[in-house]
């Protein structure tokens, strides 16, 4: 019986089937990077588009750690365990201001639910209280701290909250400086606005719960992650978003198109010449 006879591709039919893959390979990625999702929209808010997400969008629009929510008409954000009212999205300065959801407008004695600065951002969150236009010269003016005293204080940086928070020496103080901290009071709560004050030293409470209502802005951080193959899973080096699971066949991949048929035909050479041979 004679042996059968296994025929092997030439090294051109080789650099012909290696293109053929290539070419697929890009069309498949074109494919999905260029498809532009409509964005979507929800309650005032009408343009949310990359990097953001609605919850139920298609899984190909935006990204999981940019997700936001719409319930009963308005968009939220979750973050660190609070909930926040999306007010506006700036695409131009890559910033979105939010609102903590328990201050309510027009009732003064509404306060956020939880304490937020600037020491609860990490360079590995998607989000910044840095924006782009931040300036140590502004980091104060963003901080309001709520203190509980226990003699009274007379200084004009105190802002005293009565009638709108019940009990004695209730104060705001709008500088984030420890050194102004009178002694016998304790900070009960600290807030961030980027609602600006041009006089510190002659503001109501009602000035404050303004501040609170106007909320705060944040900026996101550029993604570097190619979506082309749905990677998400992305991690916050000091340089930026990156995509450690991707090789580097796959950047290659996705740095070009197949209509450059003379760079893929090199690739294909290139990679047939480097294959061994069994």
């Amino acid at each position: 019986m004679s042996a059968t006879k296994i025929l092997l591709p030439s090294h051109r039919g080789t650099a012909l089937l290696l293109f053929l893959i290539i070419c697929i390979q890009v069309q498949t990625c074109t494919s999905q990077t260029d498809h532009v999702c409509a964005p979507s929209s929800c309650g005032s808010l009408h343009n949310i588009s990359l990097p953001f997400r609605l919850k139920g969008d298609p899984p190909n629009c935006g990204f999981s750690f940019y997700e936001l929510s719409c319930e009963n008409n308005q968009t939220v954000l979750y973050m660190y365990s609070g909930r926040y009212l999306v007010q506006s999205i700036n695409y131009n300065n890559s910033t979105i201001r939010v609102v903590d959801s328990n201050v309510t407008k027009g009732n003064c004695s509404s306060l956020p639910q939880h304490s937020l600065t600037g020491s609860n951002f990490s360079y590995r969150d998607p989000f910044d209280w840095r924006t782009s236009f931040w300036s140590p010269s502004n980091e104060s003016q963003k901080i309001m701290m709520f203190m509980k005293c226990a003699n009274p204080v007379k200084s004009p940086l105190y802002v005293d909250t009565a009638p709108c928070i019940n009990g004695t020496n209730s104060y705001v103080l709008n500088e984030a400086n420890l050194s102004y901290v009178e002694n016998l009071c304790r900070v009960e709560l600290i807030a961030m606005s980027s609602s600006p004050i041009k006089d510190y030293r002659n503001i109501s409470y009602m000035d404050i719960h303004n501040r609170l209502v106007y909320g705060f802005e944040l900026w996101w951080k550029e993604v570097n992650c190619g979506i082309c193959k749905g990677k998400e899973k992305c991690y916050l080096p000091s340089e930026g978003f990156s995509c450690p699971t991707e090789s580097i066949f796959d950047q290659i991949i996705n740095q070009i198109r197949c209509k450059d048929s003379l760079s893929i035909l090199l690739l294909a050479l290139a990679l047939h010449k480097h294959t061994p041979s069994s």
